[in-house]
């Protein structure tokens, strides 16, 4: 799909299965924000033009400064602690931000829309769409004379395929460790073809110049979220979200669940080496005031991050089996 003239691509109504969306709601909420004209946007670009100006002359700001409101209003702290002039500026300017940012949500939502069979929710792309639209308005330089529709397409698309990258992930990855991420995925591919092999946590470590731990926290966030539904048991019969807290009215009998727990507990650890038993225990705050990283793990105990995460990973496989087995855990 192409821009079509100068105003910019033509809002399209939604499907009739996304009327009675969040999405729907969403488009119709945003509809209500006429799109700008050619002459209101110029009165608009004047506008901030001056604003911006005074804000700059008030600061005292270098003649290079870039007339943005991420550079201008972003140096002016308290705009309360400036003159009656200045702070009329302020407020000025920052009512042209949010016109730009209301009259352009609706172009938000159609490139969000381009990218929709991505399999990335509809309400992810339209938030990352309006980051895009922000980042865009305090970027924007009127007086270079630019139409802001077509300066903020590119914003928008950007942060539409960055989201597109991430994936569909409950907590969303830093750019920097999406690329990481990305690298990684690409340097195993390379070496399993050379090698006709997976290659080892060390190869690709050295293939990529970094820490082998470095690589193991890679492999570590580029893996899904686990689910709720995921089973402890082979039989299903347990699953992930039955060891969670309910956040229920204790029971009458809480007390001496408790106590079988901890008796459970003490069996199950009882399974355990010494260190194994020290190192699950700081890891995830058994009898300690809170959970110990990695990284203090290693530092206390003089090996690797790598080697504490295997001893836990032994661990708890241990614990695993111990727990599948047929009068363990009933």
């Amino acid at each position: 799909m192409q821009i079509h003239d100068r105003q910019g691509p033509s809002p399209t109504l939604p499907h009739d299965g996304e009327r009675d969306s969040l999405v729907g709601l969403y488009f119709r909420d945003a509809s209500r924000h006429e799109l700008l004209s050619d002459d209101a946007e110029r009165r608009l670009a004047r506008q901030l033009i001056r604003s911006l100006r005074v804000i700059s002359q008030e600061l005292c700001l270098p003649d290079d400064t870039p007339q943005t409101l991420r550079e201008v209003v972003g140096s002016l702290g308290d705009a309360c602690a400036f003159s009656s002039r200045c702070r009329r500026a302020y407020h000025l300017a920052m009512a042209c931000r949010r016109r730009l940012i209301q009259c352009n949500l609706r172009l938000a939502v159609h490139i969000a829309r381009r990218y929709n069979q991505h399999g990335i929710p509809m309400s992810d792309l339209i938030q990352d769409a309006n980051v895009g639209l922000i980042k865009a308005v305090e970027r924007y330089d009127p007086a270079k004379g630019f139409r802001f529709s077509t300066y903020a397409y590119w914003w928008i698309s950007e942060e539409v395929r960055r989201c597109l990258q991430r994936g569909v992930r409950v907590v969303h990855t830093p750019e920097n460790v999406v690329e990481e991420i990305r690298q990684l995925q690409k340097t195993s591919m390379r070496l399993h073809q050379a090698l006709g092999r997976t290659p080892s946590q060390t190869e690709l470590a050295k293939a990529m110049e970094a820490s082998p731990s470095r690589i193991g926290e890679l492999r570590a966030l580029a893996a899904r979220e686990v689910s709720t539904d995921v089973p402890l048991l082979e039989d299903g019969t347990i699953t992930l979200g039955d060891s969670l807290a309910s956040g229920e009215t204790m029971s009458p009998d809480h007390p001496l669940r408790q106590r079988d727990r901890q008796i459970t507990l003490q069996a199950m650890m009882g399974e355990l080496t010494e260190r194994e038993r020290d190192i699950l225990s700081r890891r995830y705050g058994l009898g300690v005031s809170e959970p110990e990283t990695l990284q203090t793990l290693s530092d206390q105990l003089g090996i690797s991050r790598e080697r504490v995460r295997q001893i836990e990973k032994t661990a708890l496989k241990k614990l695993q089996q111990w727990f599948s087995e047929p009068n363990n855990g009933a």
